[in-house]
């Protein structure tokens, strides 16, 4: 997920604040020392408490060769000379069913580390089943059309792409997803309609179902 950094006038510099909220960082900022839940984006306390950041659909996860084949001069960030890290301790974290320090999800429609692409239409959570998405699928929410989108298999570090429209909605020809209205065509590969400006990006991001269900009570569940 990212956030607008500019609020209120005042460009906010955040880091870890060392907390969390139902197992999902909470962020602290320097100017204010307001603490900002990463989950809603809603401060939590200090200077800003009750106010909310603004959320951008630019967020995007990669593997690294995936990473490595687009950006093939991409400079890696070393820490004390080394450029990786063995036995990584998120490798059991994502390979297994335990959740973090065995956190519950009081809303059982799901198994509590059920991946889901989650976003906010009009003040209301919404969720899908990352399972549901593979190849591309089509829902309405918020009085919108939406188009989401993972390549079938795709791994769980592959960001789900997400479109809206206010027009007529998207579908399916010749294997081919495209905006109906205008007719501009998803490419898989660059992760955008063509041409653009028909279809405006939908803000969001891939989560598990317990850390999201548990700071949006009341998620409308897509499926």
């Amino acid at each position: 997920v990212v956030y607008g950094r500019d609020y209120q006038g005042r460009e906010l510099h955040f880091e870890p604040s060392g907390g969390l909220l139902y197992s999902a960082l909470v962020m602290q900022d320097q100017e204010t020392d307001s603490y900002w839940s990463i989950m809603t984006g809603d401060s939590l306390a200090g200077d800003f408490r009750g106010q909310r950041l603004q959320e951008l659909p630019l967020g995007e996860k990669a593997q690294w060769g995936q990473w490595r084949s687009r950006h093939p001069d991409t400079l890696v960030l070393s820490v004390d000379g080394r450029e990786h890290i063995d036995n990584n301790p998120y490798d059991n974290y994502f390979s297994s069913d335990s959740v973090y320090r065995n956190a519950r999800a009081s809303d059982r429609r799901l198994a509590a580390k059920a991946p889901v692409f989650t976003f906010q239409l009009e003040g209301r959570p919404y969720a899908v089943p990352l399972e549901a998405l593979e190849g591309g699928k089509v829902f309405q929410a918020g009085g919108r059309h939406l188009f989401l989108y993972r390549p079938e298999g795709a791994a769980m570090f592959y960001s789900t792409a997400a479109f809206q429209t206010r027009g007529p909605g998207f579908e399916r020809k010749d294997g081919v997803w495209r905006e109906a209205g205008t007719g501009a065509a998803f490419d898989p590969e660059s992760r955008s309609f063509r041409p653009s400006g028909a279809v405006q990006p939908l803000a969001g991001f891939d989560t598990f179902w317990y850390m999201w269900s548990e700071t949006h009570p009341g998620t409308e569940l897509l499926d």
